[in-house]
């Protein structure tokens, strides 16, 4: 018995969230009809060319309309900060999308806190998305989803790596 194949969209190489969907990163499948799934369909490549990952896109997984989207994904009054941690920063067994986390600002490698004596508050946020660590500097990028009124502040002690993560428990 010959089982229906549907053509669907499917990711073609790796699209951090945020990023503007383009031609390479899109491919065609072929898949068993399956009421349990729900894929874009092929002839929406055109459509979904130009939107934007809701979240990380990962190569070779089917296309769901929940994934992209018109805009950014962030919220009225909310920024998307990117904070370069080493090892000892994060929690050793390391961060997922969604998960919520406080930053806090810890004194430089002389003792003072980034702001000139003046150390900011610890501000809560939620990670967006966990890159990989560059194996040369052993940075690992982590973008955090925070209040707008936050970013500045956030943005500009990341700039230092004077910060941790700690993360927060679910619901918190």
């Amino acid at each position: 018995m010959l089982t229906a194949h549907t053509e669907v969209l499917a990711v073609a190489q790796d699209v951090a969230v945020g990023s503007t969907i383009t031609a390479d990163d899109l491919t065609v499948a072929s898949v068993p009809s399956d009421p349990h799934l729900s894929p874009i369909p092929a002839t929406e490549q055109a459509r979904v060319i130009g939107m934007v990952a809701q979240v990380p896109l990962v190569r070779g997984g089917l296309l769901t309309r929940a994934q992209v989207g018109a805009d950014s994904g962030l919220a009225a009054g909310e920024l998307l900060v990117a904070l370069p941690l080493k090892e000892g920063q994060f929690p050793a067994r390391g961060l997922t999308t969604g998960q919520r986390v406080l930053i806090v600002p810890t004194p430089g490698s002389g003792g003072s806190s980034a702001g000139g004596g003046v150390t900011p508050p610890s501000t809560e946020a939620t990670v967006a998305e966990v890159g990989t660590a560059n194996p040369t500097t052993q940075v690992t990028v982590v973008d955090v989803r925070l209040r707008e009124d936050d970013g500045p502040t956030v943005a500009q002690l990341a700039s230092t790596g004077n910060l941790a993560l700690i993360l927060l428990p679910a619901g918190s």
